[in-house]
């Protein structure tokens, strides 16, 4: 494959990238908000992210083999791999014929819709997988969703080794945008203007239990944790 478009898909492997580390960063500040709207959000974009990422690299269709092989070859990535899951690979097929699926084989079922929380300790224990439309476990960091459960933890675990393989050949191929831009200089002052005093604002702060977070999936470069 010529590498005018293997830099193409490389750079766009790197923004999903990004775009799941944002994600999870969307993720962490909603669970310590408790705002479960913000959790699913998050999750929901770390997972199409992880299905776009996934699909590049691994497609199940003839058709993208070639590019497919070529950029593992550049990534030095392998044909097994945890991201090579027909789970992920299909996230998002047929959506609407998936929901359909849960719905009918799930009536009258005992069923678990938008749950957050560690099921094990609650009231919805003995619900089975397959049983479970959406929830996230906060104990066991399985995300649930149509009855399919993903370890979040150990995909972001590959997602950054991805991510560290696709800033390697980022760097190689451009250069330039990983070159830090000289700090602005501070505007000069106009005279006779009259400084306002800085004002201290004064935060409220609550006692709140100690909250857990979602690692990261990316490595920037040259930035410290």
């Amino acid at each position: 494959m010529d590498m005018n478009v293997i830099g193409l898909h490389i750079h766009e492997l790197r923004n999903q990238c990004r775009f799941i580390e944002a994600s999870v960063d969307i993720l962490n500040q909603s669970m310590e908000k408790q705002a479960s709207v913000g959790v699913f959000f998050g999750l929901q974009n770390i997972m199409l992210g992880t299905n776009i990422i996934s699909r590049t690299l691994w497609t199940p269709r003839k058709k993208g083999k070639e590019r497919a092989a070529s950029l593992r070859k550049t990534l030095d990535l392998p044909e097994k791999y945890p991201l090579n899951n027909d789970s992920i690979l299909s996230l998002v097929d047929h959506a609407d014929e998936a929901n359909d699926q849960w719905v009918n084989q799930s009536k009258d079922q005992y069923i678990l819709y938008d749950f957050i929380g560690d099921i094990s300790a609650s009231q919805h224990k003995d619900v089975e997988t397959k049983n479970i439309f959406r929830s996230f476990d906060t104990s066991t960091k399985i995300y649930t969703y149509l009855g399919t459960s993903f370890n979040l933890d150990a995909l972001l675990k590959a997602l950054a080794d991805v991510s560290n393989r696709v800033n390697q050949v980022h760097i190689r191929l451009y250069p330039d945008q990983w070159t830090e831009a000289p700090p602005e200089e501070p505007a000069k002052e106009e005279k006779n203007e009259v400084k306002k005093p800085a004002s201290k604002k004064s935060v409220s702060k609550k006692a709140a239990p100690k909250k857990q977070t979602v690692k990261k999936t990316t490595k920037k470069a040259a930035a410290k944790k």
